[in-house]
This record gives C-alpha cells, structure tokens and sequence, in this order.
C-alpha cells in the first residue's frame, strides 16, 4: 500500500506490534519525512530500504495534485482522495520539502514543488487582511495553529535557502519565505496574541477577532510555549525586521509565562491540553506533544539568556520539562509511546501516534542543539 501507518498499537499476546490505519494522511507523511531525515542528520543508522526515500516517492507519486496542491490524505488500497484540501495539512508538505531540500534536491523537484504550493496558497486562499482562510469555499473559524505551523514551515525554509558565505542580499531564492515569515508573526502578534493575558488564542471570524461563542476563549498551553519558539526563532534570524525583533522577546516571554504558570499542573508537572481565558482548566487531561513543545521553548530560553543566573533558571526549568516528557517515554515495548495522561495521572490505553513521533524528534533535535551549543 505504501506510505505510512497511522499509528501502531501492541498485541501483549503476541508480543508483537500492530500497525494500523487505512487511509494516509498527508501531514503523517510529511512529518514522517521530517523524523528520519533528522534521524539520519542526528547518526541514526537504517538497516534497510530507506524510509525518507520511500516517504518522499509516496507524497510526490500519490499525494501531489495535478495543480501542484496536495491532498489532505489518500485511501491507503485505492489511494483515491480523501477529504477535501485543508489548510492545516499545507504546513507540513512545505516544511518537510525544506528539511529534504539539501539531501533530496537532485532527485525530487524539492523547491520547485514547495514554491508553487504556496504560491497555490496564497492565490486560492490569502486573506487581505493577511494570513489564509481554512478552506474553499471560505469557512470559520479561523485558526491560529496552521499559521503557527506554516511560521515553522517559513523558516526551515530561509535555513535550506540561505547562501554560504552570507551576504547582505536576501536569496531570490529566500525571499518568499521571509515574507510569509514576516507576514505570520504580524498577524500573531497583533490578532492571535491576546493584548491583556499575552496568551495566544485558537479560533477567530474572518476578521481575525476571537469567536465571540466558548471556542474564541481557549487557550493551548502547549501552543504557547510552541509559539513562543517559533517567535524566538524568528528573531534571531538576521532577515527579521527589527521591529518584530524588539517584540518577539517580550511576546514569547509572557507566553512562556502563562504556559508555565497556568498551563502546567502542580501536582502532576504537565501541560494541560486546555485552558479557558481565566485560566482555568477546560480540559486537564496531558497530551504528549504539549511536553515535547515545552522541552523545545526551554530550549531556546536557555540558548537566549542574558546573564548566567538566567541561564542557571532556565535550566532548571528545562531539566523539569524534560523528566516530564520522559515519563511517556517509558514504557514497555521499547520505541512507542503513551498518548494521554489523564487527570487521575493514569496513561490512557491508545495506540502511539505516528503523527506525535514528529514531535519527540522535534524535542530531541532542539535539545542536541541546545547541548551542541552549550558545550561550544
């Protein structure tokens, strides 16, 4: 059938592992393509048939459409279309083209496949009022997480085009993507970023205002600590403008603060999955990925401090996010993963995500780099 399983769960009888999921999402394919290109980046060694390469041959045979957008996901027998496009699969085609470019570009037309999906994207879908709709025809709400995703996607992207040595000219090459940078990050720190919480919020009408109905006061802790990140990412690269670069530090200083603060349980030491605006729990229940964007925030907290007394409380905090993580990480068989750590602090009985491996590697990479940087 080719591509990727969904998820994979364990028969105990057996002793054996159980691949399931018939129909292939887009998003689990591109962010599969990210895991094992990071792995082999990171001294992973495969056995067999290359995975990235089997990815790779799968999103450009099955998944790309005659008008160079991308399906939201395949039927896994027939791989005939299932559903229609979706905003939020786009970030991940365009982020895993960016993480093969270097490797891949001889063999796969990397960079002429992700520029002519955006430019799909921002024809069919661009908002005058900046960012995308979430679908055709129009619909809301509007989401904040895609841009956040498509944030990321941006800048893998200014990382594969970046010319060596680096000049004062911005690659031709480059520019799209710092402009979608750019774009995103006004948008965010003008409409997503709640102006009297400094939270970011989820869902939006089409004028980029909270949706006035309970969906516009939810609050992520784990997409506060992913966009406070992705922010202190985008200002450490040298094409930020220098007004966002002044507010990215004190935007994802407060989301850190409300992550921490409000979005971690005490008792636990997670992440919830979700807050009301008063912050208060909506949901107490902790995702796995919520951790892993914890890890990766502190990570770049740590690689930001100014002073070593800051640097020794980051730390700290990175220590804590990680030992965190760790905990769903433990389990037996070895390589898989718990899901769900419900509010009575028992794991939740559920197959392993494929699609939260992306977000483990994501973990580990800021955390080598964290380490590599330490240590230079």
């Amino acid at each position: 059938m080719g591509g990727y399983f969904e998820s994979i769960g364990f028969d105990s009888e057996r002793k054996s592992f159980v691949p399931q999921g018939e129909i292939r999402r887009g998003r689990v394919v591109a962010r599969q393509m990210f895991v094992f290109r990071t792995g082999h980046a990171l001294g992973w060694e495969c056995s067999g048939p290359d995975p990235l390469l089997h990815g790779c041959d799968y999103l450009f045979a099955h998944l790309m459409r005659d008008d160079g957008l991308f399906h939201t996901a395949v039927d896994a027998r027939s791989r005939a279309p299932h559903g229609p496009v979706s905003l939020y699969e786009a970030p991940f085609y365009l982020f895993a083209l960016a993480k093969v470019h270097g490797k891949l570009s001889s063999r796969y037309p990397v960079y002429e496949a992700a520029s002519t999906f955006l430019d799909g994207l921002r024809r069919g879908w661009g908002k005058p009022n900046g960012g995308f709709d979430e679908s055709r025809p129009a619909t809301v709400p509007l989401k904040s997480n895609p841009h956040m995703h498509l944030l990321e996607a941006a800048l893998a992207w200014i990382d594969a085009t970046e010319e060596t040595p680096v000049t004062q000219e911005m690659p031709v090459r480059q520019a799209p993507w710092v402009n979608l940078a750019e774009e995103i990050v006004e948008l965010a720190l003008n409409r997503f970023v709640d102006p009297g919480t400094g939270s970011v919020r989820e869902f939006f009408d089409e004028s980029w205002v909270p949706m006035a109905d309970d969906s516009g006061r939810i609050i992520e802790p784990g997409h506060q600590f992913e966009w406070a990140w992705l922010l202190m990412q985008w200002a450490d690269r040298r094409h930020c403008p220098a007004r966002q670069r002044q507010a990215c530090g004190p935007a994802a200083k407060r989301l850190m603060e409300v992550g921490e603060r409000f979005g971690v349980d005490a008792q636990r030491g997670v992440a919830l999955n979700e807050l009301w605006d008063d912050m208060t729990p909506k949901d107490a229940s902790a995702k796995l990925w919520p951790q892993t964007e914890r890890v990766k925030a502190w990570c770049a907290v740590v690689q930001n401090c100014a002073t070593p007394q800051e640097r020794d409380s980051a730390c700290r905090s990175l220590i804590e996010a990680t030992l965190s993580l760790q905990r769903y990480l433990d389990i037996e068989p070895v390589g898989l993963w718990h899901e769900t750590l419900l509010p009575d602090g028992r794991f939740s009985r559920e197959p392993a995500k494929a699609s939260s491996f992306y977000h483990i590697v994501g973990a580990i990479e800021s955390f080598d780099r964290c380490m590599s940087a330490w240590s230079a």
